[in-house]
């Protein structure tokens, strides 16, 4: 025995399914007729008319319609399911219904197809990371102290093997890094003004290099937030390298005269004998030594900052970077921040 529209639209009060659905529309084809496909293909055409539809898109595809009908499913169109149900003779009211079980059926579609929840029986002592320590103005002067000896330390290494990098610069970006850019500012002035105790005389003429080194990594990770991403480091670094370049080369130019005693020295030279202009190769030569040496810069400092972060709780969350490749312990060491 057929069914009608009304009853088969509100049909099933528990969850519904597409095969339901597909049953029903069958068993209402059949009430109404049989209606063939071709000939409800036509109705249909005409209800979407009626409802101001452009005529190029009234008429569906035969096999579209005729997949409404079968068994199977795992998605069905409400819309084109409403228009079927009012082209076999449901009222406006009723095709609503119909809408409301094809929408039913998906939800439970998809509640069946979601995997379970997975219960972990051995949970975590601790759910949450130890919250990171603030900093103790004591703790502060004796890392400041410390990131001066690293750039000095720096300094006499390059002093006394004639390397061809800097590495003045190492404790100013930890401490740019980690604390701020004054912060930053203040390892550099302090070291520069005592790098004469490394044997090398000509570090104060280049007090502004280092200040600006400090500004550009700590105001890029704090403000630009340069330290999400490697990738965004790395660019922050090389924009360093490029900064400190174009300070230092008017510094060598007007005050060394192109020889400050470092080992790139010999590059300006070759420059000039190819007929550069002097500043051009001032530039040029500290330029590549700048990126050489900011790039090595950089990367010992996120590794001091990363050991920082992990062993003694150093915040790091203005610097997503660190936190990942550095997640904070579970548990608080004895000897904290502060």
């Amino acid at each position: 025995m057929g069914i009608s529209g009304d009853d088969a639209s509100g049909r099933a009060t528990g969850a519904d399914s597409f095969d339901r659905i597909a049953a029903d529309l069958r068993e209402l084809r059949d009430a109404a007729g049989p209606v063939s496909y071709g000939e409800l293909v036509r109705r249909i055409a005409e209800v979407r008319l009626a409802r101001g539809v452009a005529p190029a898109a009234a008429t569906p595809a035969r096999s579209t319609v005729y997949n409404v009908f079968q068994p199977g499913r795992t998605r069905v169109d409400p819309l084109l399911v409403r228009d079927v149900v009012l082209a076999l003779g449901v009222g406006a009211d009723a095709a609503d219904g119909w809408v409301n079980r094809c929408r039913s059926a998906r939800r439970a579609s998809e509640a069946s197809a979601r995997p379970p929840r997975q219960v972990d029986p051995h949970p975590p002592r601790s759910l949450a990371p130890a919250p990171e320590r603030p900093w103790h103005p004591a703790t502060v002067t004796v890392f400041l102290v410390a990131c001066v000896a690293v750039n000095l330390l720096g300094l006499f290494t390059v002093h006394v093997f004639k390397m061809s990098v800097y590495l003045d610069m190492v404790g100013t970006a930890v401490a740019a890094l980690v604390l701020g850019p004054w912060p930053g500012v203040a390892v550099a002035v302090a070291s520069n003004g005592l790098g004469f105790l490394t044997g090398d005389p000509s570090t104060i003429p280049f007090t502004p290099v280092n200040v600006v080194g400090a500004l550009v990594w700590g105001y890029g990770i704090r403000r630009l937030h340069l330290g999400g991403r490697l990738t965004a480091f790395v660019a922050l670094t090389l924009a360093t390298a490029v900064s400190c370049s174009l300070v230092a080369t008017p510094i060598v130019a007007a005050v060394f005269h192109g020889g400050s005693g470092h080992a790139s020295e010999q590059a300006v030279l070759s420059l000039e004998a190819t007929q550069i202009p002097f500043l051009v190769s001032v530039f040029s030569a500290n330029i590549v030594t700048s990126v050489i040496d900011k790039l090595l810069t950089g990367f010992i400092a996120l590794g001091i900052f990363a050991v920082l972060h992990t062993r003694w709780r150093v915040p790091a969350s203005h610097m997503p970077l660190i936190e990942r490749l550095a997640p904070r312990p579970e548990s608080p060491p004895a000897n904290a921040v502060g």
